[in-house]
């Protein structure tokens, strides 16, 4: 028997979206840029919430140059946003400096990540309880049998 879906409360994302607007976002997404020495990446990345995501904190798309947010989880923990933020934007910043053979958690990534003083985690252990859709099919692995 799976468990109820537990909505993050609208006043909490309302919360949220009111102490990190966008021009919070940008500002501090420009700040790390600068320390990092990248002014330039400054207008080609973007930055936006995404109320779909379950339990991933955030994501990179690393050819689009986009960040998401998981606005419903970091609604449940506001404090996380900042370090997100810097997450995601060291794999942009370390991509496009570096390359796509660049491991996305290597000693590159983590050398901009503490640059800008942030924890080298790649994951988190933030609760989830209550985001992760059980209606949505999981992908079962798929075998990858050769015929020669």
């Amino acid at each position: 028997m799976s468990e109820p879906e537990q909505e993050v409360p609208e006043q909490e994302t309302q919360s949220l979206l009111s102490d990190w607007p966008e021009d919070r976002l940008r500002a501090r997404l420009d700040e790390v840029l600068s320390l990092w020495g990248v002014e330039d990446l400054r207008a080609v990345i973007e930055v936006r919430w995404n109320p779909r995501l379950r339990t991933t904190v955030g994501r990179a798309f690393l050819d689009d140059m986009v960040l998401e947010l998981n606005l419903r989880l970091l609604a449940r923990h506001p404090e996380q946003v900042e370090h997100v933020l810097i997450h995601e934007a060291a794999h942009l910043v370390v991509r496009r400096l570096f390359g796509p053979d660049t491991p996305p958690h290597g000693r590159i990534w983590k050398a901009y990540m503490q640059k800008a003083g942030e924890s080298t985690k790649a994951t988190h252990d933030l609760d989830t309880s209550g985001l992760s859709n059980s209606n949505v099919r999981r992908r079962r692995r798929r075998r990858v049998w050769f015929r020669w």
